[in-house]
């Protein structure tokens, strides 16, 4: 090979190792997100806000996609370094399974998210009367003023939900901007319609960063395919 071939071959090896540094970082990212968010949805579900699936279901898969991308990070780096064919081939192997992952979660993701919608919805209802009915629940009630509170939101649909409630619950004060709270000046708008609204704005944002996350990983793919050839031809 001469001396631009030896060039190129140290060019495209660098890019590579850039790449994969990129994707173990990215891994080890999702991870610890998947720990917060773990450590921070605990309260919704001891609420029974929403169902499982829609609550741990995207945390599960932020840590598996996690897990991969530190896996092929990790390949991708070693076989580069060490010069390992196998390394190199197992990096091909994880990135492919990634790709397919990521994009089945964002046709699930767009496809699910109205019924997810109408999973808050309920899941806020019975937790409202499991707060401020006849339970009493100290912990749910909590959880509920916390939402409420910090999406500036009343009730599930809206605050009628507390009056219409059979027997009619009273009008938490997180309901409110200042306590004590009145019908006339509680949160027009109800949480469900808070949080998706919430989850919209950032929706297509998401999606364009996965779509260019998942382009990325289509050219490391290439990229790692060519220098196994390229390495198999000398």
């Amino acid at each position: 090979m001469g001396c631009c071939g030896d060039c190129c071959e140290g060019i495209l090896r660098f890019i590579l190792f850039i790449f994969n540094l990129g994707l173990l970082g990215a891994g080890i990212a999702l991870l610890i997100v998947g720990g917060i968010a773990t450590k921070e949805f605990q309260d919704f579900a001891d609420a029974n806000l929403f169902e499982s699936k829609y609550l741990w279901g995207p945390v599960a898969l932020a840590i598996v996609i996690g897990v991969l991308l530190v896996l092929v990070g990790f390949f991708g780096i070693g076989g580069l370094c060490c010069k390992n064919k196998c390394m190199l081939k197992t990096f091909i192997v994880f990135i492919v399974l990634l790709i397919i992952l990521e994009i089945a979660v964002m046709v699930v993701a767009f496809l699910y998210k109205d019924e997810g919608q109408s999973s808050a919805k309920q899941g806020i209802r019975n937790a409202m009367v499991k707060a401020y009915g006849s339970q009493q629940d100290t912990k749910t009630r909590a959880t509920l003023d916390k939402l409420q509170s910090e999406f500036k939101c009343c009730g599930s649909f809206n605050k009628t939900d507390y009056t219409e409630a059979r027997p009619p619950l009273p009008l938490p004060d997180s309901c409110c901007k200042d306590a004590p709270c009145t019908y006339d000046f509680a949160y027009m708008k109800g949480c469900s319609t808070a949080l998706f609204d919430s989850f919209q704005k950032y929706t297509v944002g998401i999606f364009v960063i996965c779509i260019i996350f998942v382009i990325l990983q289509i050219i490391g793919l290439l990229m790692a395919i060519k220098f196994l050839r390229d390495d198999s031809d000398k």
